[in-house]
């Protein structure tokens, strides 16, 4: 998977709706997945970029969620992950500028990209962005400085019929809005895949796949 600008990223961003009858409290962990090392850097290097990023241990392993009443699976190992719209794995980096010229990674011409295309054709940006006071992972393409063509990840632990589970929210790297919630097991993603928690936020996308 080709993440640059050059690539249309085929997201599937609609989820269902909310169920009902379901107790639901926020709790105040949000846990983050980066290190430290995880922001953009001013050193240089040969191409523009630094494998400084581990997920934590608490995002690793498998992820599923039932958008469109299908069960998809995303694998978050320790430097990437396995997407799930296609399948492919992604290596996550943090981007500088290159050694040579003074110009950051996204500056460079597509011209330049071309011709490494075997270094960054499977390598993600990522950067962090803070919310209504929670923490956001971002996925973005490997050339552009924009993050609002990416993907925003939040782990967050979530009281479900009295008991507490972890939900990983994908949602928009500006808004925070949510596109689509993902669980530890296939179960749990097919019973509340369709619920809306209490003090969220959900895009029009997610809202717009109700069942009626």
């Amino acid at each position: 998977m080709k993440l640059r600008k050059t690539i249309t990223w085929s997201v599937i961003v609609a989820a269902l709706a909310a169920a009902s009858g379901i107790s639901v409290n926020q709790t105040n962990l949000v846990q983050a997945a980066t290190s430290k090392k995880a922001q953009n850097t001013v050193n240089k290097t040969k191409y523009g970029f630094k494998r400084d990023f581990n997920f934590s241990k608490s995002w690793q392993g498998k992820w599923y969620s039932n958008t469109h009443d299908k069960l998809s699976k995303m694998t978050i190992k320790k430097n990437g992950f396995i997407t799930p719209w296609t399948g492919e794995y992604v290596e996550l980096v943090s981007a500088g500028k290159v050694k040579g010229t003074n110009k950051y990674l996204w500056q460079m011409p597509q011209s330049w990209f071309t011709k490494h295309d075997k270094i960054f054709k499977h390598l993600g940006r990522v950067t962090t962005n803070k919310i209504s006071n929670k923490k956001w992972i971002v996925f973005s393409p490997i050339d552009e400085n924009n993050i609002k063509i990416g993907y925003a990840f939040s782990l967050q632990n979530k009281k479900i019929d009295g008991k507490t589970q972890k939900v990983m929210f994908e949602a928009n790297p500006k808004t925070g809005e949510i596109y689509d919630q993902f669980y530890r097991s296939p179960k749990l993603a097919q019973k509340y895949q369709n619920y809306h928690f209490k003090n969220e936020t959900y895009a029009p996308v997610f809202n717009q796949y109700q069942k009626k």
